[in-house]
């Protein structure tokens, strides 16, 4: 996928016509047939299944990411994705069905109004008691580490860039697919407006349900990331 996108900004380029432009479209048409597949495709049956089995755990942009027990559920086929639909729309799955949620590096992908009802969404879904642990870019981290000058966090979170203010617009940015930049008190915000009782900030590894104990766990994800678990209200069964 990244080698086409790299195709398709250079041909943009040679024609003079804006890339990100060319780039939406494409990705927006590609949904389309996501929704498609995830509408006439068997699915059904596989989600019919998913809950016929305890506990019910759903990974959401999860890449190649694959853990014991979790269900993986991604707009890309790869891997990790054992269901395959665009979680900017309701998610398929019934009322107060799912134990617990998870998502890294995912939430930052979806606009603020995609976002707050993919919340809402997964709100619905889960049992009383239910926990959506939740891991995204720490971009006012990297606007913090910038302004004491703290080049040593840079050559950690971001190894990649070449100067520190290419890595805030990176990490902000990142080409275009990050549409939100989310915080402690933005990400409690949402989860008030959507349904879940409370927000409770978190750090690598730890959590309390230790299903929920899956974050990846490379030094530099970890300094680029925050975490974070809502809760919904009720007692778990």
């Amino acid at each position: 996928m990244a080698s086409i996108r790299e195709t398709v900004k250079s041909i943009c380029a040679n024609l003079g016509i804006p890339a990100k432009w060319v780039l939406l479209s494409i990705d927006e048409f590609r949904m389309i047939g996501i929704r498609l597949y995830a509408f006439f495709s068997p699915q059904s049956g596989k989600i019919a299944t998913l809950l016929q089995q305890q506990p019910v755990q759903l990974i959401f942009g999860c890449g190649e990411t694959r853990y014991p027990g979790w269900t993986g559920v991604d707009c890309y086929f790869g891997s990790g994705a054992d269901l395959v639909m665009d979680l900017r729309r309701p998610l398929p799955f019934p009322d107060q069905s799912v134990d617990l949620c998870f998502s890294e590096h995912f939430l930052e992908h979806l606009y603020p109004d995609e976002g707050l009802q993919h919340l809402r969404e997964v709100v619905r879904v889960l049992k009383p008691g239910g926990v959506y642990r939740i891991v995204v870019p720490d971009v006012v981290k990297f606007f913090r580490k910038y302004s004491e000058g703290d080049t040593e966090f840079f050559k950690l979170a971001f190894p990649w860039a070449e100067r520190p203010m290419q890595a805030l617009y990176d990490v902000a940015n990142w080409g275009g697919i990050h549409r939100n930049i989310l915080d402690f008190p933005e990400l409690q915000w949402m989860a008030n407006r959507a349904g879940f009782a409370h927000a409770v900030p978190s750090a690598a590894g730890q959590s309390a349900n230790s299903a929920l104990r899956i974050d990846r766990m490379e030094p530099q994800r970890i300094a680029e990331s925050f975490y974070v678990e809502l809760f919904k209200a009720g007692r778990r069964q």
